[in-house]
């Protein structure tokens, strides 16, 4: 009879286990999250865009920030079996060169809804490489360094975000429309993970076919893979509004300039990463709890946007919105995993990032539904909205620990 079986353990035991090669590897995985904000964080460019088409509507150039998000729900969807086929390593390479070339090449294609097509690619890049950014460090790291390893990993993805955003900024000071050339980082880190993670890494959850027979039952994904699932498409559609809105918001309001907008994307930026560096500290503290205090801390940062006209507060709400959410995802990431193995841990991640993926396409169209609804259209006050669903998401969590700890109570007695 033809089983699968699987080869991880081998694969794990021939990685690097110290020295430079340890540490190079490390760096590699680690890279991968510098790239994972790469098309949420050109939302800078949003109101920018306007001046070369000033006949689009809101959703045409809200799109041009959403639309590639299509391409990361697909990919997203069909990771984890791509992975277990061609192999993790693989995977990584081939998301960060569509990245990069999705992301470069719009620059040379005037209309805006081609230069919207051809980013798709750039989501669809972003896509395969976001479960393995985190489902490769549960995989090749155990105990007090996987718990390191994941705060860093958050910590990364604001590094990312702070220098994309960071240069994009720059070169918006002089001609926003050469913002492209920042996808030059996702070709760099191309080039770390061809160098230094082993080709092994592709038998990380690969699963082989054989004639022998096993008596080895096949694990099931954990039902906490499915509401992390769920739990992210209400979480990001909520953190999308501060995706797709903040520029149109800066420009409504006059508050804040388009340049003190790509500002503002900065220091969240920024939060997001020195809080990933204390994640693990916070974790021990707060335990599973972190999640709750992450999505609260959003939730306070969306209510400051929707109903102030001061900066200094759009700044506070800005550090409010990068610790939450750095703190929120990687605890997603321990949460969906909790129950899984290597065969299992990129498919039960993928799932958290499809439902991100899903969620972070809906912001527009659910903005422009409670609008049709509601008669409210201002992007600022849009922000409300964001923090009601950020509530939402806090009282699934709670149900979900309470049934969680019933069926404990009850599978004890």
């Amino acid at each position: 009879m033809s089983e699968s079986i699987d080869t991880s353990s081998d694969a794990i035991a021939g990685l690097p286990q110290s020295g430079a090669k340890r540490t190079l590897l490390k760096t590699a995985i680690l890279a991968l999250s510098l790239i994972l904000c790469s098309v949420s964080v050109t939302m800078a460019v949003v109101s920018s865009l306007k001046q070369d088409y000033p006949h689009a509507s809101t959703m045409q150039l809200q799109g041009f920030v959403n639309i590639p998000v299509i391409g990361d729900i697909v990919a997203t969807l069909i990771g984890g079996y791509l992975a277990a086929r061609v192999g993790k390593k693989n995977i990584c390479l081939a998301g960060t060169l569509l990245c990069f070339l999705g992301g470069f090449l719009p620059m040379f294609i005037p209309d805006l809804t081609l230069k919207t097509a051809i980013r798709v690619l750039c989501g669809f890049g972003v896509g395969l490489i976001q479960p393995l950014a985190a489902s490769l460090i549960i995989d090749c790291f155990k105990g007090h360094e996987a718990d390191t390893m994941m705060g860093v990993q958050s910590a990364m993805v604001g590094l990312g975000a702070t220098i994309f955003s960071s240069a994009i900024a720059g070169i918006m000071t002089v001609n926003w429309r050469y913002f492209y050339c920042v996808y030059f980082i996702a070709l760099l880190v191309a080039i770390l993970v061809w160098l230094f993670i082993p080709n092994s890494v592709n038998e990380i959850g690969r699963i082989h076919k054989s004639s022998k027979d096993t008596s080895q039952p096949k694990r099931k994904m954990p039902f906490s893979a499915y509401f992390g699932m769920i739990l992210q498409i209400v979480f990001a559609t909520a953190y999308g509004y501060y995706t797709v809105n903040l520029s149109l918001a800066a420009e409504e309001t006059k508050t804040i300039t388009a340049v003190q907008a790509a500002t503002v994307i900065t220091v969240v930026s920024v939060a997001s990463f020195l809080g990933g560096l204390v994640f693990g500290y916070a974790k021990r503290f707060l335990g599973m709890h972190i999640g709750i205090v992450a999505i609260a801390l959003q939730a306070v940062a969306f209510v400051l946007w929707a109903n102030t006209g001061s900066l200094a507060l759009w700044y506070v709400a800005a550090v409010l919105l990068g610790l939450g959410f750095c703190w929120f995802m990687p605890y997603v990431n321990f949460l969906v995993n909790e129950h899984t193995d290597a065969t299992l841990s990129a498919q039960a991640t993928s799932y958290a990032f499809f439902g991100n993926s899903i969620g972070a396409f809906l912001p527009s169209y659910v903005f422009a539904g409670i609008g049709a609804v509601t008669g409210i259209t201002s992007t600022q006050k849009s922000f409300n909205e964001a923090a009601i669903l950020m509530v939402v998401c806090i009282v699934m969590i709670v149900v979900f620990n309470k049934t969680n700890h019933t069926k404990e109570v009850a599978a004890a007695k």
